[in-house]
């Protein structure tokens, strides 16, 4: 009986809200240029970008296309990260090195797990997780702290954008008009706000797996880029902003859901990122 209370009490710990690591204000460990470096995962969360660009020019970075020029007078460089988890840790850490920007910001799409959420609302990452990282247990995901490369020591997961724009991001969205959207027989209009999103290498997820998520992350935004994104951002000392949109909702087989909703949240979440530059 004390076993089982005391494995009871550590699945507890061990799966309780970890303090978020936010990341700071200003890049720690080189001097920024100008540049915001703006990142999708996929091909269809960037041209509104590229298409809002004066004097875009296309090249490429040991193989990875990517655009460059300004938006409103501010220079930028546009990429493509590609999906999942080791394609975002990669492109970040490369455009990291080769443009030294002052800040990254990440537009996409994700699954909604909120149920309150529509194709097409946008939420602005207050905090990343990834729920693939600790031990798959026949009754649930049990989370553990990650560990750096610096001699093994213990990271949260849970990874944050610096509180300043973070209220930068408040003012966008208190001035942001969003425009109707129809979608799945309705038609309103987009709301954005703050929230959760949650990152794994899992496309598709199981009803028991999605309930965990809202009850251990909060989670608002299921997708395959954010938190690593925001992990590595933490970690190399850089500013960061991730801006989602609710695609599909979250469930085991997502295929013709995603693919016939993706494009217009993606657009969505590119139309209040853009809004959002005017305050970055």
């Amino acid at each position: 009986m004390k076993l089982a209370m005391l494995l009871s009490a550590m699945l507890i710990v061990l799966n309780a809200p970890a303090q978020a690591l936010e990341a700071p204000e200003q890049p720690q460990h080189y001097a920024p240029s100008d540049t915001i470096l703006i990142l999708g995962a996929v091909p269809q969360e960037i041209p509104p970008f590229v298409d809002a660009m004066k004097d875009a020019k296309k090249q490429a970075l040991q193989g990875i296309p990517y655009w460059q020029g300004t938006i409103d007078g501010k220079p930028v460089v546009v990429a493509i990260t590609g999906i999942g988890k080791t394609y975002t840790a990669m492109t970040t850490t490369l455009f990291l090195g080769a443009f030294k920007p002052r800040l990254v910001l990440m537009s996409g799409t994700g699954a909604r797990i909120d149920k309150s959420l529509r194709t097409g609302d946008v939420i602005v990452a207050t905090v990343t997780h990834e729920h693939d990282y600790g031990s798959l247990t026949r009754a649930d995901m049990v989370y553990r702290p990650m560990n750096s490369p610096a001699d093994g020591h213990e990271v949260e997961n849970a990874f944050s954008p610096p509180a300043a724009l973070l209220k930068r991001a408040d003012q966008a969205i208190a001035s942001y008009k969003g425009p109707a959207v129809t979608a799945n027989g309705a038609t309103y209009t987009v709301k954005v706000r703050r929230g959760v999103v949650s990152s794994s290498d899992l496309f598709g997820v199981t009803e028991a797996r999605i309930e965990g998520l809202r009850s251990n992350f909060h989670t608002d935004i299921m997708e395959m880029e954010s938190a690593p994104l925001g992990h590595v951002c933490v970690e190399l000392g850089v500013p960061f902003l991730v801006v989602r949109a609710g695609s599909n909702v979250a469930q085991e087989a997502p295929n013709d859901d995603y693919l016939r909703l993706g494009p217009i949240a993606a657009k969505q979440a590119a139309y209040f990122s853009l809004h959002l530059l005017k305050y970055l």
